[in-house]
């Protein structure tokens, strides 16, 4: 072959690769936010099902639907806007009266990267308390988790948490009508710890920026590290609400790490911020492969009540001494104090919980009251057994506060709904 002929070969295969680039290109098309990539049914349970597991039917009520889980996948956007594919679950209630009102869920802490919001059981609250009752779920697996290939899951990173979110609803709006599920125009947020702090983001962000396309019209964070800097602070020893706070050691490790991968800025070795043993192994622990109860359970991290063991001294001094120290910097940009809901809102925990510190529900009560907004707190702690330590008032009795925001929040928007379109039809009716 002469060089002529190399030449138009090379030039021939420039063309085609950059034709191919271009192709790819035109084919991922424009982001749009939300729009669906799969929709696949996985699972249904019926309600002799679901009633026979739940462990709180005296508390949630019978079923009155059975429920189908499907499995979403959308677009969504990372740190920088870019364009990712989240995934979500859809608990559907079926073989009962419509129209559902979409309530979307925030999930807890997870550092398992697999794990999906659709691997769930009869007796899962979101499925006895809610869906099952006649409301058209969506719950969203954050970035980083589930079916995202994202690198790592931005944990307490208000802004993924609620672009995730928003997403999410759109998908589940666009499933609906796929689907042909009756729902009104109603959507309702719930989130339970980290997912306290995520529904509470999310509503921040629709109320903000989405109000015309988002008809949000009920909100209830539980149990949420709302004021981070606070949190931190306050259980800076491993102690929370005058008790051990026995996952201290891996919600600390799992936050610092995480906001060091979202900002950079909190150590260029782990040395920097923790102590050895365990400067060593941090980030493989929080690579995604194991959930925060295994990591608890084989003993890798210190025990809550020796939490200063974790971190290096010199990194404690700079950060109990100086606000702009970049983990004090890092807590106050998720810091969700910045704002006041004009939409209804429950907030709801227990003031013995030992994980996430109640206080951090009555600094948000505070600082919305502060700009004229006046929003309940309900204080579950009493009405667990008296035998329940803190870890359980946390783990353990969350459904105390579905109840709640249920019967106080939810279930009377939707008669109010309900109400309100019978009204209307009559006076069509009547003309």
């Amino acid at each position: 072959m002469n060089r002529s002929t190399d030449l138009r070969a090379l030039i021939t295969l420039t063309i085609a690769s950059l034709l191919a680039a271009c192709a790819a290109i035109a084919n991922a098309g424009p982001l749009s936010r939300g729009a669906i990539t799969s929709i696949e049914s996985l699972q249904a349970f019926s309600r002799q099902s679901i009633d026979a597991d739940n462990p709180y039917v005296e508390l949630s009520g019978p079923a009155q639907c059975d429920v189908k889980v499907v499995q979403l996948t959308y677009e969504s956007i990372g740190l920088k806007g870019e364009r990712q594919i989240l995934s979500a679950a859809l608990y559907v209630p079926e073989h009962c009266p419509g129209r559902f009102p979409l309530l979307a869920q925030a999930h807890g802490t997870q550092t398992e990267k697999q794990r999906l919001t659709t691997q769930v059981w009869p007796a899962s609250p979101a499925i006895t308390f809610f869906a099952a009752r006649g409301y058209l779920v969506v719950a969203t697996d954050y970035l980083g988790l589930g079916k995202s290939t994202f690198s790592f899951h931005p944990y307490l990173h208000a802004d993924s948490e609620a672009s995730a979110i928003i997403d999410s609803i759109r998908a589940a709006k666009t499933a609906a009508r796929k689907l042909q599920i009756p729902v009104n125009d109603q959507v309702m947020l719930f989130g339970y710890s980290q997912g306290g702090h995520a529904a509470m983001a999310a509503q921040r962000e629709i109320e903000r920026k989405h109000r015309t396309e988002i008809n949000l019209v009920a909100s209830a964070p539980m149990a949420g590290p709302y004021h981070l800097t606070q949190i931190f602070l306050g259980s800076w020893f491993g102690s929370t609400a005058g008790q051990e706070n026995t996952l201290a050691s891996e919600l600390f490790a799992y936050t610092v790490v995480s906001y060091n991968r979202v900002y950079g800025t909190l150590y260029t070795q782990p040395q920097q911020l923790f102590a050895e043993p365990y400067a060593g192994k941090i980030e493989e622990l929080f690579s995604g492969s194991l959930s925060i109860l295994d990591i608890h359970g084989q003993k890798q991290l210190p025990p809550g009540h020796q939490l200063s063991a974790l971190r290096n001294p010199r990194f404690t001094a700079e950060f109990l001494l100086d606000e702009k120290q970049p983990l004090r910097v890092a807590l106050k940009k998720n810091d969700l104090l910045d704002w006041a809901p004009t939409t209804p809102t429950l907030l709801c925990g227990s003031h013995q919980d030992a994980i996430v510190d109640f206080q951090s529900s009555y600094a948000a009560q505070a600082a919305f009251r502060m700009r004229g907004v006046e929003v309940p707190v309900v204080d579950v702690a009493d009405e667990a057994p008296a035998t329940a330590d803190g870890t359980a008032h946390h783990n353990e009795y969350q459904h105390l506060c579905f109840a709640k925001a249920r019967a106080q929040l939810f279930d009377p928007m939707v008669r109010d709904a309900a109400l309100a379109r019978e009204h209307s039809t009559n006076r069509r009716a009547s003309k």
